[in-house]
């Protein structure tokens, strides 16, 4: 059967609208996450970030096991994903959804001269206007979880 209506409602996806990113980055979290895995079997969550526009940005959760596990699976995030320009590594008790615990990480886990891997002159996003005509871009890691032999414990919130 074939049914119509006069005043029909039509439902569409704007073009650049949240809607629109999030059908986009969710089933690339779930591919990423597996291939992450592969890396570093220990990855808990992949969140692409809203801000990243559900694309460009990543915090990845883990479990960390081995000192350069952080690295690791920035890595691992990028090559999953070659439209990922940043890759932002937390250990599995921060809330990857939630911006205030990720920069909560960031503030008190990190110190970058030793977190931070900045990669040169490689293929990025055709979404990203800052690559120029070249189409090479800058990516970069950021380690944010707790260096093992520091123990978890000095790395706990108290408020």
């Amino acid at each position: 059967k074939l049914y119509m209506r006069n005043k029909p409602i039509w439902h569409l996806i704007l073009p650049g609208g949240l809607e629109h990113k999030h059908l986009m980055g969710v089933p690339q979290e779930a591919r990423m996450l597996k291939i992450i895995r592969n890396t570093v079997p220990t990855v808990k969550r992949v969140y692409l970030t809203v801000g990243g526009c559900c694309w460009l940005h990543a915090v990845v959760a883990i479990r960390k096991m081995h000192e350069g596990d952080g690295k690791n699976a920035g890595l691992a995030a990028l090559a999953a994903h070659p439209s990922l320009k940043m890759a932002v590594v937390v250990d599995d008790d921060i809330d990857v959804e939630n911006p205030n615990d990720v920069e909560w990480a960031l503030a008190t886990r990190l110190q970058p001269d030793k977190g931070v891997v900045v990669i040169s002159g490689v293929r990025g996003s055709s979404l990203d206007p800052s690559q120029g005509k070249t189409g090479l871009t800058s990516k970069w890691i950021i380690d944010a979880t707790i260096p093992l032999e520091a123990g978890v414990n000095s790395f706990r919130r108290i408020i």
